[in-house]
């Protein structure tokens, strides 16, 4: 008989779907019992796992399952962890509900034990944690360990080829272990069973051993004493007692557990008879131990590791094993070796102490390390990443102690047989650790560091480590070793300047690393100045005895006295004083290191510094003021030349220098001079054309590379170069232009000879002349083609490429980079506390700079860097004084900055925040001289009670420019400048109130200035002190205007002259003038309402109560439809008193009768009716979405106001009126009528209609609690006009048909009806006639109500069907 070849082919991750009618349930069924390899089936012999029964049981098994169900089994193989994990919760919550079926239970569980046995790529993953879940949260009732069993024996059968049966065994090794993870284990025959499979499966594959001895090591762990001397230990003593050549990373793991957890089971006795020693800490064992550990491979971190580190360690034996046995084992390692001694040191990392670490890194374990990091290819190079990963855990560790971290440094270093390890690995592992190093740990690699330097010939080594060393000079752990720190930087000089032996290439880099090193300043000046005088102290030493010249020998003697002389001083000077000494000490130190790098530049400085130092201790000596005067004027200032000295310097390109200028600058900047500050600034301002740059475009290699040519050659060099920058200068722009016309014009001429030479008998035709293309041939044209294009292609060639305009030219660069470390200069200054007058200076200086760099692209750096340094200076609070600089001064600069925005709109999009800025900054100047003037002649702040400006000269310019804003559309002032200057406490703010009354409320100011205008004057009322100084009878005035302006406003609402939004920030500006404190001190100026109730009388309401009326207008006609709108207009009516859930009755034209009491009802048309206890006669209208009339009472009577929406109100009586009518919109909502329900305050008791078809009301409420769902969907009811009375609740329910109606439409109508509905009144009369009149009322009310709800809805009224509707009063 011929076999036949069958292919199966599981599944893929990215499977297309199926095509025509075949679905994925279909396709499940086919491919469950598939395999992925080819399979030899016999026809007399029918392989199991591809037979046709099981495809037809799962058919029947799956059958009426949903096919969303079904899905989730697919997505459980999804390599996305989040989707399998999403996919198994899913199924775990559907076999859990009580809706889950039997035989979607017994499908759900063999697809998930027959899924264990696939070889699709995560999908064990997904099936396996899925089964685990459902066994924990699923009853063993419902779901017994004996279905599993089966289903177990009957999809996992271990038949088919190899390759089968082997996926086969796996599975039943995840399924038993699901067991074992699930904790069902309960009956002893069972886990019997259960260990007996585990142990079987374990010996089919190698690889299949961790997996099973894993869960026998979680079931060790789970049962007691007792249980596992019956049941388990039996089963696995065979397996564990094995000797040391036939034990496994797996049998020694599970051992040492079974050891650890009952180790009367595992004690010595089972030791020696099975090893022959007393425990794994034996020494006796460790020779043995090696060669197993050595000799086997793990697929990575093997739990072994741990636990035998730990036991090591707890015996104290894990030194003698490392060194006496591993460390031996690693001297010829193989990549086996290295592989299991890098993983073991990892683990053993994680669990050893602190002080082990450092000795357990040998010579052989780091030169195994360092031999992979070298070979990046290598496919272990990331173990040896962790390894190094791990190291570094350890020393980062906050509980180290500082003997443990440099132990571990040391070994690290000393072993690994290069001291420069990052170089010699490639890796940055010393640079990243150096963050945690402590003070210890840092001075014994240093030591390091300098013996290798002294005694190692390797060049670069050396260069590495002196560079690395210069790191660990400024470490934050050393910042207040300075004498350490002193000692570290003469080594360096020592290897740069006073070393003859040493090669040049050293000495060159040393040179550069020890410049490098004094460029690392101290936090504190005064730790800079002692770390310089003890390095210079012993670097003194060093110079009689060196190389050096004579010149250079001569300059540091006279540099030594010099600052000998400063240090004796500054012993006996006062603290106070003592920054001169320290400015001068740090100069001194700092040229003199110089002088050994760059003589000529050293010895200028040191002269002018030796003229600076004599100016600034020469003693006072008694001069008359003219000769005081006239050395003032010959000589200037001693921190001027200083200045000067220091901006050279910072103009070299040489960060040393930079830092050297911004750590000495910190001593003047309390001290600075106008003049010396106008220095700085002269090279920020733009306008400025001279700036003392000096060398700007030389970098730091080139400073080093001439210095070897010596001062004479470097200064004829320097000369030249000058002479030859000014001849060029005046020609430059002209040469330029003409060299590219030149250039231009030959290539051109060239493109013309070969056009000419391309046409052939037409080239003695002029430019202004063409060819005839017609009386060409074909030939002739494809020839002329070809020629024309060889022409152009070597025109495109030879033409000169375009300046790249995406860079500054090279002067550019350094001018600005000059003018960044100017600014850096500032930025100290800001931080300090300075003078007014130094302050003013300073801001036009550095706005000007902002305008010519805000919009070039290329000056981005330096745009950044002076905005933040011009917002520093401008939130300056505190100033030293206020001399030199007067009231005039601060006007005319303000008046400056007003020009601004004329003369520089293009640039107020870019920089109106920062002119803001500036204008505040200025206005606060003048209030703090105006404060000092007045403490000075002895004067309160209450100057400007008698109703005159304090500062004229200011006030004028905001007046002049606030009329400029509102009057020219066109206005470039930013908006910010005024809103600023009426926030802050200025006084005489409020006197611009009557000009910004003005601009809010005149007819032809521009509607968006309007805006503007009541925000002004909001936020001029929060001006508590701009307010005082009017003085009560101005501010008074004022008031009165702004509230006569405010209800013409208010009165004129509605028109399309007055936007909401206008009419929102009106609202808002006047609920702040009545929480104003100023405003309350007013006489008449009280809007609240009277204790009792209603309006104040009297004085008291003189000045609101026409503002009262008209808002009382305004809400009448319902026209605060806007959610912000509503809201302010809501909480000024209620600051005003005026309560929106109520009648609130205002005179209109005279006050109103009292003895009747209004109430609020919604009504479709006006109604009057006389009651007992008084008339009162209401007029309403309802209004509509297109417009309304308000409603206007009679004369002597009341007018009243009503609103839809009721706010909150915690009246007696409200809660129970709100439950009353949430228990009638349920019981409308279930589709009964008439049922009554108890109120609060009845005034009026109308007894409901009896309707004998109907049931009892209470009887019917009962019953529809549980039904709401099936009444609502049988019987359609809807409400219809509901009516509130004064404590009256008037409901009727109709029943309507169901259609459909347009959502849209129907939500905007629904609102403009809510707002449309107006009230009338109604009092309270005997029962009778109340409710024949309220049934009358009530129906014409409901017809209304139904009538606009069709027009609306489209929605067929219950008046049009009279038939049909049915009304009810309850």
């Amino acid at each position: 008989m011929k076999k036949k070849t069958v292919k199966t082919k599981a599944p893929a991750e990215t499977e297309t779907p199926l095509n025509g009618s075949e679905s994925k349930e279909v396709k499940a069924r086919e491919l469950e019992g598939e395999s992925e390899d080819e399979t030899v089936v016999s026809d007399k012999a029918p392989n199991p796992v591809v037979k046709a029964s099981k495809p037809a049981r799962n058919n029947k098994s799956s059958k009426g399952l949903n096919q969303q169900f079904l899905d989730l089994f697919w997505n459980l193989a999804d390599k996305d962890a989040s989707a399998r994990v999403s996919a198994s919760l899913e199924i775990i919550k559907q076999i859990e509900s009580p809706l889950c079926s039997e035989s979607q239970l017994e499908y759900s569980i063999g697809r998930l034990v027959q899924g264990l046995a696939s070889s699709r790529e995560c999908a064990r993953h997904g099936y396996y944690i899925t089964l685990v879940g459902i066994l924990k949260s699923v009853n063993a009732t419902r779901l017994t360990n004996k279905t599993v069993h089966d289903a177990i024996k009957d999809r996992l059968e271990a038949e088919g080829s190899k390759k089968e049966r082997i996926d086969q065994h796996v599975g039943q090794v995840l399924a038993y272990g699901a067991f074992v993870k699930s904790g069902r284990l309960t009956d002893k025959k069972e886990m019997l069973e259960v260990v007996d499979h585990l142990i079987i499966g374990s010996k089919v594959k190698n690889y299949i051993q961790p997996v099973a001895y894993g869960f026998l090591e979680e079931l060790c762990q789970q049962v007691d004493k007792g249980t596992f001397n019956e049941i388990v230990w039996p089963a696995l003593k065979k397996e564990l007692s094995l000797s040391w050549e036939n034990q496994t990373f797996d049998t020694l793991n599970l051992l040492l557990v079974v050891h650890n957890k009952f180790p009367k089971v595992v004690d010595e006795r089972f030791w020696k008879s099975v090893f022959g020693s007393s425990s794994i800490s034996d020494p006796q064992c460790f020779s043995e131990l090696t060669t197993l550990i050595l000799t086997h491979s793990s697929p990575g971190d093997h739990p072994l590791f741990t636990r035998l580190g730990s036991s090591l360690s707890e015996s104290g034996k894990l030194l003698d094993f490392w060194c006496g046995h591993l460390e031996p084992a690693l001297e010829s390692p193989t990549k086996l070796k290295s592989v299991t001694a890098m993983t073991m040191l990892t683990s053993f990392l994680k669990v050893v102490d602190e002080e082990m670490v450092g000795k357990m890194l040998q010579k052989n374990m780091m030169s195994v390390i360092v031999t992979v990091l070298q070979t990046k290819d290598d496919s272990s190079f990331e173990l040896a990443d962790s390894t190094l990963e791990s190291i570094k855990t350890v020393l980062a560790r906050d509980t180290i102690s500082p003997e443990a971290q440099t132990s571990i440094m040391e070994n690290l270093l000393n072993n690994s047989g290069h001291v420069a390890f990052d170089k010699n690995t490639n890796t940055r592992f010393i640079c990243n650790v150096s963050s945690f190093l402590k003070k210890e740990t840092i001075v014994s690699m240093v030591d390091i560091y300098r013996s290798f330097v002294a005694e190692s010939s390797r060049t670069q080594d050396k260069i590495t480590l002196i560079q690395h060393l210069t790191k660990l000079i400024s470490h934050p752990a050393m910042q207040r070793e300075v004498d350490w720190k002193a000692s570290q930087l003469v080594f360096l000089a020592q290897w740069a300047y006073f070393t003859p032996t040493a090669s040049k290439v050293f000495t060159s880099a040393a040179k550069e690393t020890f410049h490098r090193a004094l460029d690392h300043p101290c936090k504190k000046l005064e730790d800079l100045s002692t770390f310089l005088s003890k390095a210079f102290e012993q670097v003194n030493q060093l110079v009689p005895d060196s190389g050096i010249s004579d010149e250079v020998k001569a300059l540091w003697n006279n540099l030594q006295k010099d600052v000998q002389k400063i240090q004796k001083k500054n012993r006996t000077t006062k603290q106070a004083d003592s920054w001169t000494g320290q400015f001068f000490l740090v100069m001194y130190i700092s040229m003199g290191f110089e002088l050994l790098r760059q003589p000529a530049l050293a010895s200028e400085v040191i002269a002018e510094l030796d003229t600076c130092y004599q100016k600034a201790t020469e003693k006072e000596t008694k001069k008359s003021k003219a000769a005081k005067a006239k050395e003032f004027e010959t000589d200037p200032h001693w921190l001027e030349v200083v200045t000067d000295i220091l901006l050279s310097l910072l103009s070299r390109n040489q960060h040393l220098l930079r830092s050297i200028v911004v750590s000495v600058w910190s001593l003047l900047a309390e001290h600075i001079t106008p003049n010396a500050l106008q220095q700085v600034l002269d090279v920020i301002d733009p306008s400025k054309k001279e700036t003392p740059l000096v060398d700007a475009d030389e970098d730091v290699e080139s400073d080093l590379s001439d210095e070897e040519d010596g001062p004479e050659e470097e200064e004829e060099a320097e000369q030249k170069e000058v002479e030859d920058s000014e001849a060029e200068e005046d020609d430059e722009g002209e040469d330029e232009f003409s060299d590219e016309m030149d250039e231009e014009e030959t290539i051109t001429d060239k493109l013309r000879m070969k056009i000419h030479e391309a046409l052939g008998d037409s080239a003695a035709l002029t430019d202004t002349e063409s060819v005839d293309i017609d009386d060409l041939s074909d030939g002739q044209m494809e020839s002329l083609d070809k020629a024309l294009g060889s022409a152009f292609q070597e025109f495109r060639k030879a033409r000169p490429l375009r300046k790249n305009v995406n860079k500054l030219p090279k002067e550019g660069t350094a001018l600005m980079h000059f003018r960044l470390r100017c600014l850096d200069l500032m930025e100290v200054l800001t931080d300090k506390e300075l003078s007014i007058s130094l302050s003013a200076a300073a801001m036009m200086p550095l706005l000007s700079l902002l305008e010519v760099t805000v919009k070039e692209p290329l000056h981005k750096p330096l745009m950044d860097r002076t905005r933040i340094v011009l917002r520093k200076l401008t939130n300056i609070r505190r100033f030293t004084d206020s001399k030199d600089i007067g009231m005039e001064d601060l006007v005319k600069l303000l008046q400056i900055l007003f020009s601004k925005p004329y003369a520089k709109r293009t640039l107020m999009p870019y920089i109106s925040e920062d002119l803001v800025q500036c204008c505040s900054f200025v206005l606060r100047c003048t209030l703090h001289l105006t404060r000092v003037s007045d403490s000075a002649a002895g004067l309160t702040n209450g100057k400007g009670k008698d109703g005159h400006v304090e500062v004229d000269g200011v006030y004028q310019l905001y007046r002049s420019n606030l009329s400029k804003f509102f009057l020219k559309r066109d206005s470039p002032v930013p908006f910010g400048v005024f809103s600023r200057a009426l926030v802050y406490p200025w006084p005489d703010a409020g006197f611009l109130m009557e000009s910004l009354i003005e601009y809010a409320f005149g007819p032809t100011i521009l509607k968006n200035r309007k805006l503007l205008a009541v925000q002004l004057l909001t936020a001029l009322f929060r001006n508590s002190t701009a307010l005082s100084a009017m003085g009560q009878p101005l501010l008074t005035k004022r008031l009165h205007s702004l509230l006569q302006s405010s209800q013409r406003v208010v009165e004129e609402a509605g028109s399309e002259s007055t936007k909401p939004k206008y009419l929102n920030e009106l609202f808002i500006l006047l609920r702040v003038v009545l929480l104003c404190p100023e405003v309350a001190k007013l006489k008449g100026s009280s809007a609240s309402a009277s204790p009792a109730g209603g309006v104040g009388t009297g004085d008291d309401a003189q000045l609101w109560e026409p503002f009262k009326a008209a808002l009382t207008v305004f809400t009448a006609k319902g026209l605060g439809k806007q959610k912000d709108l509503r809201k302010n207009h809501s909480l000024l009516a209620r600051r005003m008193g005026l309560a929106l859930d109520e009648t609130i009755t205002a005179p209109v034209r005279a006050t109103a009768a009292a003895g009747g009491r209004s109430t609020t009802t919604k009504s479709s048309s006006s109604s009057s009716s006389s009651l007992k206890g008084g008339k009162v006669g209401t007029a309403a209208k309802s209004t509509r979405a297109n417009g309304s009339k308000a409603a206007v009472a009679a004369e002597g009577e009341s007018g009243v106001m009503t609103t839809t929406k009721k706010p909150k109100s915690n009246r007696p009586g409200d809660k129970e009126k709100k439950e009353a009518k949430k228990r009638r919109m349920t019981a409308s909502a279930e589709g009964f009528t008439d049922v009554t329900f108890a109120q609060v305050d009845m005034d009026i008791d109308v007894p409901p209609e009896v309707n004998d078809n109907e049931p009892e009301s209470p009887l019917v409420a009962q019953e529809v609690v549980g039904h709401r769902k099936k009444r609502s969907k049988e019987t359609g009811k809807s409400t219809a006009g509901i009516q509130n009375t004064n404590g009256n609740q008037v409901e009727s329910l109709v029943e309507v048909k169901e259609e459909k109606s347009k959502k849209k439409k129907t939500k905007k109508n629904d609102k403009s009806l809510q707002d449309e509905e107006t009230s009338s009144p109604l009092s309270a009369v005997d029962e009778e006639s109340a409710g024949k009149k309220l049934r009358k009322r009530q129906t014409t009310v409901g017809t209304t109500a139904d009538d606009r709800r069709g027009e609306t809805t489209g929605t067929p009224s219950p008046a049009k069907k009279k038939k049909k509707r049915k009304s009810t009063i309850d």
